[in-house]
């Protein structure tokens, strides 16, 4: 700390959290490089030291690349200890099928493979950033988790969303207002089975739309092989504007169809078909 800057007073919230990771000791730590694994990441290493951590990323076909190099980034800036694994998820056909367990068996897969890796190394924990917000959703996953005796600090110590953006923009860290993301697996509708190339096209279409200014979208591939796209908020209103030019960006991705969804984004509008 420089001279003249103010120490931070510890939130109540800090002082939980703190007591808690504690009392765990040497964590691995789910790693995703969204705002809410960061924050743990974050304040574990503070808290254990560098020694008692291990940063494990998930590599699979459902997740973004760009969430891949920012989870590589961050750990590497950081100098923490950071382990990427590479899941081909696909391979399982209860995943790959995509009914309404497909969380489920994807979680468990993932944290089975993430637990082994870890324990191999002396790590025996395994804590991801899962909060009280979201059990508030269809999340199948977490009970994957729970099973396999996953820890939910973030639950454990009452911090939902709002205050773990807070406790991030309180730690300086950058991805405290970063906007949620969730697994290409979520813009497919449940029912229709999943292929690498429905995924690829799901990421390059929402690179796309970020590079035409747009954030916090999805790109939704129906069964019919069209596009319907979900804007938050003001966004919207200028992506209705922007639809023929949006039209045109998508074009050579070779959607059957391609339209903005005047409802907007709806979390879990994919559960609902």
């Amino acid at each position: 700390m420089s001279r003249g800057e103010k120490k931070l007073t510890p939130l109540p919230e800090e002082i939980r959290l703190a007591e808690f990771l504690r009392g765990v000791g040497k964590l691995a730590v789910a790693f995703s490089g969204g705002c809410d694994s960061v924050l743990l990441a974050d304040f574990a290493a503070r808290v254990l030291g560098t020694e008692n951590l291990l940063l494990v990323h998930g590599n699979t076909p459902l997740t973004f690349s760009r969430e891949d190099e920012s989870a590589r980034t961050f750990a590497h800036r950081r100098n923490l200890p950071f382990l990427e694994l590479t899941l081909p998820v696909l391979e399982d056909s209860r995943i790959a099928r995509n009914d309404k367990w497909r969380c489920y068996h994807c979680k468990k897969r993932i944290f089975s493979a993430i637990l082994e890796a870890a324990a191999a190394r002396g790590f025996p924990r395994l804590a991801d950033g899962t909060n009280p917000d979201d059990r508030s959703d269809w999340r199948p996953g977490i009970a994957a988790a729970d099973e396999l005796g996953v820890l939910h600090p973030f639950c454990e110590c009452g911090i939902g969303k709002r205050r773990i953006r807070l406790l991030a923009r309180r730690a300086g860290l950058p991805v405290w207002n970063l906007p949620a993301a969730a697994c290409l697996a979520s813009r497919i509708p449940t029912g229709v089975p999943l292929t690498e190339d429905a995924l690829r096209k799901c990421a390059a279409a929402e690179e796309i739309l970020m590079a035409l200014g747009f954030s916090g979208l999805r790109v939704r591939i129906l069964a019919d092989s069209s596009a319907s796209l979900e804007f938050r908020g003001p966004a919207l209103g200028r992506a209705i504007r922007m639809e023929k030019t949006i039209r045109e960006a998508l074009r050579p991705l070779g959607f059957s169809r391609v339209a903005v969804n005047p409802a907007g984004y709806r979390q879990g509008a994919m559960n609902l078909l």
